[in-house]
């Protein structure tokens, strides 16, 4: 018989295709992934070998009889003497049994009455307990300490008195009060004053991101995949998207770039299928690995004629980080000049080997603009994810991660949710961080309103206090109160830590007065979370040796009033992304000469605030020498001083012109030229090839062989290195 994919056996025979796949592992058939080739009738061999021997087993196992689990009635031997023929022992524990005779009534008679004991009462006599288990520390013991931890809470971690903790920060030179916050330095010099190694513990590392679930078999259901479309900038990854779900989204973005994480379903097979877009330009860095972190199979796009670039290997690595699987899509392979194989051996560089080489990666050709191998593409998701059995319990309380998020003028927090667990309905109580809020109303990829969403599903909510940062574990909690409880303790940690950040940055006057460094303020607002994350990043990739970036706000809507005043007051500029003023704010900056800067493409606003950057930099000087002199004779004069009679040997030198006197290679002497003379007149310039006289100024220390060298200053503009 002829060779035919693992996948298309399976359908035939009505397996799914990792059960079969696991037959054929057991039967020695070299299988690695549903699309492998293999022998048909090695194949049918393996799936009726299985078949006969779980007969085989079932026909022995009804051979046996029907095997009881024995119980404590029909262990015979084990029934107490004196119980029934079907009973059982029944034990009474008497406290108060060795103070009765032996008949059981009330006390024995020849027992004499207890008398009243007076004074002190005795002690029986009793077993010494164990002495419980001391560890003996070899070194000092570690402690886990809040970052922001106050002197009091700092006492109650270490175990020591209060006023212990406040004379060791007087020793150290430092007066700190009960509830003073303390830095991170602080508490790690505390601890080893009282032999103690302190772990300072922040917000973000003490959080997990995707807590574990123990759902029980029966309640788990299928959900739809959660992909991922990841790889370079403009190798067609929102192009090839929406010939899947048939839309105009790049036309929406600017200059093409995808800005934002766009979340969407496509229905195939009758099943669905959940995308998620991310951007390929290397400022998106955090968007791309917050999208591999949340899905169940990563795409990796990559152009037929440009080949891997990279922001295609840093999505493979994001992909291999997330341990998730990963499937190629060779996109443009209907362009001239469209090598396919030499994508797949560039890949092979990356160690995704393709499977049709033996490897374990599927690698599928299409092209978004003709919409060939868009249904293959589609199938090899539907097999991986089935292979994967993606699960999760919907009857039990909504969790899921925030994709994207943003401020709408007219609507509030806008929230862009996908559920991994649970059902997710109208007027739950949510929980997000720092943030809480209600489900007021929940919108579909396609913008219809909805009143519940399943796992997998990814939904817009809006009812947010504010807005939430995009990665955010979010969660539903019994009711507001108790959701407005969390989100307050997790703000109130969140400010203590940047206290303490704060805290431990001091600065004198001296250090001021000092210091050459110089501030560029940027209030920052964007249209998104995650673009607002983007732009921090590229920010705190510039070069701040001698220029500093400080961002003293940032925030997601429009520029508002209250941001423009916030410039003023600080010397800032404000940067827009993909917003505009609202209200009075333009008018405001008008008056108080607050510079707005709006941009719809990230590095437009990078390149921008590099030059501005540079236009902050000191100019460097540069020396230019424009002539060398050579001293032959030297000549006195009461009123005029040394003359030094001299030979222009290179370039034109000038009255007035800046000077060095060097002397067997060392510069005994660095001025200007005080008088220029040729023959018996003033000479504004000699050139080279001349005789003249020169008179130094403030200098009369010249002797024959030295060398003058004449040179000018000039500034130039600096660039960031």
């Amino acid at each position: 018989m002829s060779k035919k994919r693992v996948n298309d056996i399976a359908k035939e025979q009505g397996l799914s295709a990792k059960d079969l796949l696991v037959k054929l592992q057991a039967a020695g058939i070299d299988a690695a992934a549903p699309s492998s080739t293999v022998d048909e009738a090695a194949a049918l061999r393996a799936i009726g070998n299985g078949a006969s021997g779980a007969a085989s087993a079932a026909k022995s196992g009804d051979g046996d009889g029907a095997h009881k689990r024995p119980t404590r009635d029909s262990l015979q031997g084990e029934r107490a003497p004196g119980a029934g023929a079907g009973g059982r022992r029944r034990v009474v524990i008497d406290s108060q049994a060795s103070r009765r005779a032996p008949g059981g009534g009330g006390p024995a008679p020849n027992q004499p009455p207890r008398r009243q004991r007076r004074g002190r009462r005795r002690r029986g006599t009793y077993e010494e307990p164990a002495p419980l288990e001391t560890r003996v520390q070899s070194g000092p013991r570690t402690v886990r300490v809040n970052s922001g931890s106050t002197v009091k809470d700092v006492a109650e971690y270490l175990d020591v008195p209060v006023p212990e903790v406040i004379k060791k920060l007087m020793q150290l030179g430092e007066m700190a009060t009960l509830t003073q916050t303390l830095s991170d330095e602080a508490l790690e010099v505390l601890g080893n004053e009282f032999n103690t190694t302190v772990e300072v513990v922040h917000a973000a590392d003490d959080v997990d991101a995707e807590p574990a679930f123990e759902d029980a078999d029966e309640a788990l259901v299928e959900r739809p995949p959660v992909v991922t479309i990841m790889g370079h900038v403009d190798h067609g990854k929102t192009s090839l998207l929406d010939a899947i779900r048939e839309t105009e989204v790049a036309a929406g973005e600017a200059g093409g770039i995808t800005q934002h994480i766009g979340a969407y379903q496509v229905h195939h097979q009758d099943k669905v299928v959940t995308f998620l877009d991310t951007p390929g330009h290397e400022a998106f860095t955090a968007m791309r690995a917050r999208g591999a972190k949340v899905t169940d199979i990563a795409v990796i796009v990559v152009a037929a004629d440009d080949g891997v670039k990279p922001q295609t290997q840093e999505a493979v690595d994001h992909a291999k980080a997330a341990e998730v699987p990963i499937l190629v899509a060779v996109n443009k392979i209907d362009k001239e000049g469209a090598q396919p194989d030499r994508v797949r051996t560039e890949m092979t560089q990356l160690g995704l080997q393709p499977v049709e080489w033996g490897g374990e990666t599927e690698f599928v050709d299409v092209s978004a603009k003709t919409k060939q191998g868009l249904d293959d593409l589609l199938d090899t998701i539907l097999v991986m994810s089935e292979v994967e059995e993606l699960k999760a319990n919907k009857d039990t309380e909504a969790s899921g991660v925030i994709v994207e998020s943003k401020l709408d003028p007219g609507r509030g927090a806008v929230v862009t949710v996908l559920i991994q667990r649970g059902t997710l309905h109208v007027g739950d109580a949510l929980v997000a961080g720092p943030h809480w809020g209600r489900v007021r109303a929940m919108n579909d990829f396609l913008g219809n309103r909805v009143k519940q969403a399943l796992p997998g599903e990814p939904v817009e909510i809006l009812g947010f206090d504010s807005v939430p940062e995009a990665g955010e574990f979010v969660r539903v909690v019994e009711n507001d109160r108790k959701a407005r409880q969390l989100a307050g303790e997790r703000a109130n940690r969140l400010k203590t830590e940047a206290l303490a950040r704060r805290s431990g940055k001091r600065i004198s006057l001296e250090d001021i007065f000092k210091s050459e460094l110089q501030e560029l303020n940027l209030v920052l607002k964007a249209d998104v979370a995650g673009s607002l994350e983007a732009i921090e990043d590229e920010i705190a990739k510039l070069p701040q040796t001698e220029i500093s970036v400080n961002v003293i706000h940032r925030g997601v809507g429009g520029v508002n009033e209250s941001d423009v005043m916030l410039a003023a007051a600080s010397h800032a500029v404000v940067l827009a992304f993909n917003v505009r003023p609202v209200g009075d704010a333009r008018q405001v900056a008008d008056r108080e000469g607050v510079e707005i800067r709006s941009y719809a493409v990230i590095y437009r606003a990078i390149e921008e605030l590099r030059a501005a950057m540079e236009g902050m930099l000191e100019p460097e000087e540069v020396e230019d020498q424009v002539a060398s002199v050579e001293v032959r004779q030297i000549f006195r004069a009461s009123r005029v001083g040394t003359i030094a009679g001299s030979y222009v040997t290179e370039g034109k030198v000038t009255r007035g012109s800046k000077v060095r006197l060097v002397r067997d290679g060392t510069v005994v002497y660095d001025g200007e030229i005080a008088s220029l003379r040729r023959f018996n007149e003033d000479a504004r310039e000699v050139a080279s090839g001349f005789e003249c006289g020169i008179v130094l100024k403030d200098f009369a220390d010249v002797k024959e062989g030295d060398v003058i060298e004449a040179y000018t200053t000039r500034k130039v503009e600096r660039e960031l290195a």
